[in-house]
């Protein structure tokens, strides 16, 4: 007589990983209880609120902006607003230009904005991935913004990134003038990352 052995039924749970759902910039627009997050190929990235430094320069780089915009009737600047690129893609950059012709009106201020920012601004925090930025930049001129700007306090550069053109990496010392993108506007590199 032979004897079977049977394996014992075992108690233990099995977790099997579920994908999380991609949403559309529509979705995400209706997430309650979302603050400080980007969609991400339809996946939502949350972001850690700025250090001072970071916001402090945010700030600095808005006022220049906004004084030229304002003299120039050139159009709009916005600190962390959303811009849908894509379906499934919505960026905030730390500061942005949107020229006049494609600033929302009515209803439309209340959602997203449609398409990318003229000029997009990225302030590298410490605890940034390069590779994130990069992908924002890709993101962004992809899209069709005619100029991204990478600001990273730690090395006091500004570097200028287009479709069309080399980056240029500007530091202390240099003037920023971006005359195409934004004919007139010159900041001084010296007075962004100057020391209060």
């Amino acid at each position: 007589m032979s004897t079977v052995l049977e394996r014992p039924v075992s108690t233990d749970t099995v977790s099997i990983a579920t994908p999380e759902p991609l949403l559309t910039a529509e979705e995400f627009w209706l997430l309650p209880g979302i603050d400080r997050a980007e969609l991400a190929n339809g996946k939502v990235v949350q972001k850690m609120p700025p250090a001072e430094e970071h916001g402090s320069l945010a700030v600095y780089l808005a006022s220049a902006l906004i004084l030229w915009a304002r003299e120039n009737k050139a159009g709009r600047v916005y600190v962390e607003t959303g811009f849908r690129m894509k379906p499934n893609l919505v960026r905030a950059p730390d500061v942005s230009f949107l020229e006049t012709a494609r600033v929302p009106h009515g209803e439309a201020r209340r959602k997203f904005v449609e398409g990318p920012p003229t000029l997009a601004i990225e302030i590298v925090s410490p605890n940034d991935a390069w590779s994130e930025v990069e992908d924002k930049v890709n993101e962004y001129l992809e899209a069709g913004a005619r100029a991204v700007w990478i600001v990273e306090p730690d090395g006091q550069t500004l570097t200028v990134r287009t479709v069309d053109a080399a980056p240029l990496v500007l530091r202390r010392g240099d003037v920023l003038r971006a005359t195409e993108t934004l004919p007139g506007f010159e900041l001084s590199l010296d007075e962004l990352f100057a020391d209060d």
